[in-house]
């Protein structure tokens, strides 16, 4: 699963350039940002209605589709198992639409290795790509009323962990390797199918992990910042 990850970029330049996309103030929260947790805001990537651009846009880190009447039912939808996509009562109808296949931006994620005692806590590793460069996982998203309002909230799908990962945790996020892959992800000449296809172990040898703070296990419990990735106990 992916449970937490990272955007500490604040480079608004760089990533629009990277992603074209323009990123206005309401989308600064999103930045330099070393715990990203379920519930809060994310940055995600979708193509323009008429496709020919995409267009940045916030959503709640945690889908919550048309039929759920409690937003947590967002916490159990934060990630989709690439597996059961096409079996999915939630899942199904966006992948089969291009509109809500989307990117979400990050530059590292979390995973935790058991410790041997049981009576230890976890330790929390943090995984780059390509040297801490910014990346896309794929995502679901879909955008519904509530209370007066529209929601917009999202989902990472996961797969089997490839050889950088598995040591940790035998899942990973979808990461999309390159722009033309996320240009195709997003595309409306994809099928459910082929969709699906996309959504497989990113190749060994472009992510390299290290241990992290064990503060970070705790939302809150710590000021966010570059100490959440350097190795410790919490307090």
């Amino acid at each position: 699963m992916c449970g937490r990850f990272t955007l500490t970029s604040s480079d608004e330049r760089r990533l629009g350039s990277r992603f074209q996309i323009s990123l206005d103030d309401q989308m600064e929260n999103a930045l330099s940002r070393y715990n990203v947790a379920p519930s809060q805001e994310v940055l995600t990537v979708h193509n323009d209605d008429e496709g020919d651009g995409h267009h940045a846009q916030l959503a709640r880190w945690g889908l919550v589709p048309f039929w759920a009447k409690d937003l947590k039912v967002g916490y159990k939808m934060i990630n989709a198992r690439s597996e059961g996509l096409l079996k999915s009562r939630a899942y199904a109808p966006l992948v089969k639409k291009s509109s809500s296949r989307c990117l979400i931006l990050a530059d590292g994620f979390y995973e935790w290795m058991k410790a041997e005692n049981p009576k230890e806590t976890k330790q929390p590793f943090h995984f780059t790509l390509d040297g801490g460069e910014p990346f896309a996982f794929a995502g679901l998203a879909t955008t519904r009323e509530w209370e007066g309002e529209q929601l917009t909230s999202c989902t990472i799908i996961t797969t089997s962990a490839n050889e950088d990962v598995e040591p940790v945790h035998n899942r990973m996020p979808v990461i999309l390797p390159d722009a033309e892959a996320e240009a195709a992800w997003m595309s409306d000449k994809l099928d459910a199918e082929e969709a699906v296809s996309f959504c497989k172990p990113l190749e060994s040898g472009r992510i390299t992990s290290k241990p992290a703070n064990k503060s970070m296990s705790k939302v809150g419990g710590t000021k966010e910042g570059p100490d959440m990735l350097v190795a410790g106990n919490s307090d």
